[in-house]
């Protein structure tokens, strides 16, 4: 049998015409890469960084934060989105000591000391300025109005921030309109 084998390759014609390159199931191998590529390519236009010198808690979560705006709170200032609009006063019992106490100047809260003044003006220009891209959207809900405003509000506070601070920042948001609040942490290390 074997013998038949090398006659036969033998007696075969060799191919005279040219290798010609077949297009339909190349464009199908590169479709299917493209899908691939776009379902496993995780789009997201907000980056989330930290400052130097904050100390975010830490956590086991393996979920990434939604996009939303940002407010970065340090021991030394508050800032949202990239702009710094509120500076702490240190006191003389801060200042060496190894917990921050993050005090605000009496004209930066209203309404007995529970909102604060330049985050509420801040969260409602950022308001303004969202609802009225909102509205020049073209992404519609089923009765052709424009989508809602979501309000959700992403916090970084460094490790030593008190409740007390937070409760305020809290109170600020929800008084402007941002009802949801996400809390960041430094994802833990396994």
């Amino acid at each position: 049998m074997a013998f038949r084998s090398i006659r036969s390759r033998r007696n075969k014609k060799k191919l005279t015409g040219g290798f010609e390159l077949q297009l339909t199931p190349m464009l199908d191998v590169l479709t299917i890469i493209v899908v691939f590529l776009l379902k496993s390519y995780s789009a997201s236009t907000n980056s989330f960084t930290t400052v130097p010198g904050l100390k975010l808690p830490v956590s086991a979560s393996p979920d990434s934060p939604p996009d939303s705006l940002q407010l970065v709170i340090t021991p030394e200032a508050m800032t949202f989105e990239n702009e710094r609009i509120l500076d702490f006063v240190l006191t003389d019992t801060a200042v060496g000591a190894e917990e921050t106490i993050y005090q605000f100047k009496r004209t930066d809260l209203d309404e007995g000391g529970r909102r604060i003044v330049p985050l509420y003006d801040a969260l409602l220009k950022a308001r303004d300025k969202a609802e009225i891209l909102r509205a020049k959207s073209n992404q519609r809900d089923e009765d052709g109005n424009p989508l809602p405003f979501e309000g959700v509000l992403a916090i970084q506070a460094d490790k030593q921030v008190k409740y007390d601070t937070l409760r305020r920042i809290m109170y600020t948001a929800a008084t402007a309109g941002y009802p949801v609040f996400r809390f960041l942490a430094a994802r833990k290390d396994i």
